[in-house]
């Protein structure tokens, strides 16, 4: 390989790298958005609103994804994450552990997304060696 066609290699990359970066970011949002709601399924919930305050949003150049609660569906999300005392007459009776719905889901597939990303790098590397 000259450094012409280095130049090439290198160029076609750049031009490839947003497009993948974008699309990895959108598989990992939706793996963590369908991990979070099964984590929901498995919380005892009467009204939905805890499932149905679960949103994904994008960046809008593609550089992160995120999930989390919308408070105003689901104020009550913080006190199912991460636990609450339990109050009876202004005493503190009680605690209720919290579900940890958001926090599992990403410990749970960090791996995963980590082996995610090395694959797109890998996909691109072996484009450039191609």
């Amino acid at each position: 390989m000259d450094l012409k066609d280095l130049d090439r290699a290198f160029e076609k990359m750049i031009k490839q790298f947003p497009q993948a970066r974008r699309r990895l970011v959108e598989e990992c949002g939706e793996k963590m958005y369908q991990k979070v709601l099964s984590n929901i399924s498995q919380v005892d919930e009467k009204t939905g609103n805890l499932r149905k305050g679960v949103k994904k949003a994008v960046g809008s150049r593609g550089g992160y994804s995120a999930v989390r609660p919308d408070y105003k569906i689901a104020p009550h999300t913080h006190l199912i994450e991460n636990g609450h005392k339990i109050v009876r007459n202004g005493k503190v009776v009680g605690w209720v552990s919290g579900k940890h719905m958001y926090r599992n889901a990403l410990n749970e597939l960090a791996n995963e997304l980590e082996q995610d990303c090395e694959k797109m790098l890998d996909e691109l590397v072996g484009d450039f060696n191609g």
